[in-house]
């Protein structure tokens, strides 16, 4: 109110009433009321009152905005409702948007986030000039839209090796991976992978290496930021799939943020060499600040996302 407001720019100039009246040239019972808001100045009076107090008079009349707080808000209620609403220009929306674009073009795709926007909103690709798309390109976008549909419907449940394993056969389906017999989709890698140049579980000890995180996961009594992105680590150090860990796991790092109530996060594509130094870091007992800082600056950038759209 613009009453409280005159009050506190003349406390913190350290003013009387008597002062302040003496300088618009009117009685202190007006600046009481002033402030009282039982009178409003006049456009004279706020000339004079936004000079006194340096500021200006839009600042003046300006009604200060109630900060967000975040920690009232439940991001998985609304990503649920805005989800069934099925309205654009919401958290949901463009939480669908950017994940999917980041996420993918972080592993290699080459969509633009234009064309990543265009999938989502349209159900069509937008090419310009002579652009060549990879159907897997477009498939494992379109496959990522439903990947986060079903993460945040099955989102309170606890982690299994079950789920993990639909989040997989879910973000490959349909792709050229998926029709290679030894690639098994929706099932444990069967050929030895890398990570980068960091040497991953072998094959044969994957399925007893998930089970063993698993249940050091599912035994914790208070689950933070820092478990999450500890099981991450320890999850892409497994590499349980032939391809798409990173995808399921930074899927998983969202499911579980949603599930404690835990600001969630998206790694960004222009963070990626962070990120990945931050893993290999972590993974081969360096220091581990690296990621969880990389990991609080994402959740830092989806705040303001929330703040944008829920203000």
């Amino acid at each position: 109110m613009l009453g409280e407001k005159i009050k506190l720019c003349r406390e913190n100039k350290k003013m009387t009433q008597n002062e302040v009246a003496e300088i618009l040239s009117v009685s202190p019972a007006t600046i009481s009321k002033y402030e009282s808001g039982t009178l409003e100045p006049n456009i004279e009076s706020l000339k004079k009152l936004a000079e006194l107090f340096e500021i200006s008079i839009d600042e003046l009349l300006k009604d200060e905005e109630e900060k967000l707080d975040i920690s009232k808000i439940n991001v998985l209620d609304v990503l649920k409702e805005q989800k069934e609403m099925k309205l654009k220009g919401n958290l949901y929306h463009n939480t669908q948007v950017i994940f999917a674009y980041n996420t993918n073009h972080i592993e290699g795709n080459k969509l633009t986030e234009d064309q990543t926007r265009c999938i989502f909103e349209t159900n069509t690709i937008l090419f310009e000039g002579e652009t060549v798309a990879s159907i897997d390109d477009i498939l494992e976008t379109v496959n990522h839209f439903r990947l986060v549909d079903y993460m945040i419907e099955i989102a309170k449940e606890p982690l299994t090796e079950d789920m993990i394993k639909e989040f997989h056969k879910l973000l490959k389906d349909g792709t050229a991976d998926s029709k290679k017999d030894w690639f098994k989709v929706g099932e444990y890698k069967q050929i030895v992978n890398e990570a980068g140049s960091t040497k991953t579980t072998l094959p044969k000890y994957v399925q007893k290496d998930m089970k063993k995180l698993l249940e050091w996961y599912n035994s914790l009594n208070n689950i933070t930021i820092k478990e999450i992105i500890e099981f991450h680590a320890r999850f892409e150090k497994i590499h349980p799939f032939q391809d798409g860990n990173g995808r399921i796991g930074r899927i998983i790092i969202f499911k579980e943020c949603l599930k404690n109530n835990i600001i969630p996060f998206i790694i960004l594509d222009q963070d990626k060499v962070f990120y990945y130094r931050g893993l290999k870091e972590y993974q081969n007992g360096g220091e581990k600040g690296y990621l969880i800082d990389t990991c609080l600056n994402a959740q830092d950038q989806y705040e303001k996302l929330i703040e944008y759209y829920l203000k």
